[in-house]
């Protein structure tokens, strides 16, 4: 009887670990992060559920590990490890002496003098809880790097797919959302933009992030497939009817990072749609035609696209020139120039708290103690808006260290791609899409916090690791074809 249970129990191993069950996994945790988690604040009830899930998923995820089918594919993993290790470090009670004599502590030490209390052992992170609840966010992106990883290679492609479909379901969510109540149920956070497209975010701007870096996965979807490939013509087809989508609902957003972002990313996809291997064996069987008769071809069809599109973009132009939304797009406003004079405060907080930073997630506390009395006003600001300058803030010279590291894999990977440019056929327009992809989320870094949404992150983690699986893929094949 043992024999027979430790069989059924084989058994149900091999079935939970098999190949679609690790896609089905990966599917399901990605639809509930997506769902889940649309909102950068650390106060969101679904995060109680969603961080535990995360932690499971991530286990199933070891326990289906294959070391042979990670090895070279784990860098962007050690990155996000890697950054858990510098918030452990920050985490770690420092005596008086030492925590004393750190940066901009002074003030703290002055405050415990004067309280009549004996200086304690502190950690290096000005904000301890925030900086756990920064160490806690990183289970998610940890999560679904592992899940990719363990995606056999067929499965990878449709990992890209199911990250349209759910930015799909958000683009019709905001959708829905314009046609009820600015406070009805459609709307998941209680800290939103009510009344504007959000779709599954509490951010507008974060919503639009998304449908730019889409418009661009979508550009690479459409001609990744061959041919005699089954349906598809009509993921062909389909794919470049959903960018006709997304663009309206880009300008519907009145984001002004998604209207920038959009124009980068309708460029690249046209170039990932005309060169792609659908478009080029496309043509190849047109002119392969001996009957002569005059056919559609998917090059004509990107031509007619990009002219409709053009004119799409024109006429909403001259719409929304007549609303607010319009004027929101390209007036400045309040917050703008507030943006503008947060830059010499967040120069002079870099300078102040290096090199070991304030701790991730203290910028909100930390930032009260620089914050000029003629920007005082009743809201409050909970992030930097830009998290190319928060990230050094939070995180010092090791934190920038971790970036560099991460550039200088990119710009390595970079250098194997150029040399082997003309040997990797069409895997090279998914290292373009997955590059593009990245670009646009650090650009909307620059002026806000996309990845400081763990929708966002997760999506980010997932494709940094099909940039590396792409390029390797690259190198392989240029290997194959060396004399």
């Amino acid at each position: 009887m043992a024999r027979n249970v430790t069989r059924k129990f084989g058994k149900l191993r091999n079935q939970l670990s098999g190949d679609n069950a690790r896609f089905y996994a990966f599917s399901t945790f990605l639809t509930l992060v997506f769902f889940m988690g649309g909102s950068s604040r650390d106060d969101v009830q679904s995060l109680v559920f969603l961080r535990p899930l995360a932690v499971l998923f991530g286990a199933y995820a070891l326990t289906c590990m294959d070391r042979k089918a990670w090895k070279g594919r784990t860098f962007p993993l050690y990155i996000a490890l890697a950054l858990a290790g510098l918030m452990i470090f920050q985490l770690i009670p420092l005596p008086p002496h030492i925590w004393t004599a750190l940066p901009e502590r002074q003030i703290f030490a002055d405050i415990a003098d004067l309280a009549g209390i004996e200086q304690p052992w502190r950690p290096l992170t000005l904000s301890p809880s925030r900086t756990l609840n920064s160490l806690f966010s990183l289970a998610i992106p940890i999560s679904a790097m592992m899940l990719y990883l363990n995606l056999y290679e067929r499965r990878r492609k449709q990992a890209v797919a199911v990250i349209i479909t759910l930015a799909g379901i958000s683009a019709l969510w905001a959708a829905f959302q314009l046609t009820g109540s600015p406070r009805g149920p459609l709307y998941l956070y209680n800290v939103t933009n009510s009344g504007a497209a959000v779709g599954l975010f509490a951010n507008r701007n974060h919503q639009a992030v998304l449908l730019a870096a889409t418009i661009i996965m979508l550009g690479w979807y459409a001609a990744s497939h061959p041919i005699n490939t089954k349906m598809a013509t009509l993921k062909f087809y389909g794919s470049i009817a959903a960018i006709f989508v997304l663009v309206p609902l880009i300008f519907i957003t009145g984001s002004r990072a998604g209207l920038i972002l959009m124009a980068p990313a309708l460029v690249t996809t046209m170039v990932l749609i005309y060169f792609g291997r659908y478009t080029i064996e496309s043509q190849r069987l047109t002119h392969g035609n001996r009957a002569g008769k005059k056919r559609f071809t998917s090059r004509q069809a990107i031509l007619f696209s990009s002219i409709a599109l053009v004119l799409i973009i024109a006429g909403l132009s001259v719409y929304f020139s007549r609303s607010l939304a319009f004027d929101r797009l390209f007036e400045s406003s309040d917050v703008e120039e507030l943006r503008r004079q947060l830059v010499p405060i967040l120069i002079k907080m870099i300078n102040d708290y290096s090199p070991w930073g304030s701790g991730f997630g203290s910028f909100e506390h930390v930032y009260r103690i620089y914050e000029p009395q003629e920007l005082l006003n009743p809201s409050y600001l909970n992030q930097a808006h830009n998290d190319w300058l928060q990230f050094p803030i939070e995180g010092g010279l090791p934190a920038i260290a971790i970036a560099a590291g991460a550039g200088i894999w990119s710009f390595s990977k970079f250098s194997g791609l150029v040399k082997a440019w003309r040997n990797s056929r069409y895997t090279k327009y998914a290292v373009i899409m997955a590059a593009m992809v990245i670009l646009i989320f650090l650009a909307g870094s620059i002026g806000d916090y996309p990845l400081r949404v763990p929708s966002l992150i997760a999506l980010f983690a997932i494709i940094s690791c099909t940039l590396s699986d792409n390029v390797n893929d690259v190198q392989r094949n240029a290997v194959k074809v060396a004399p």
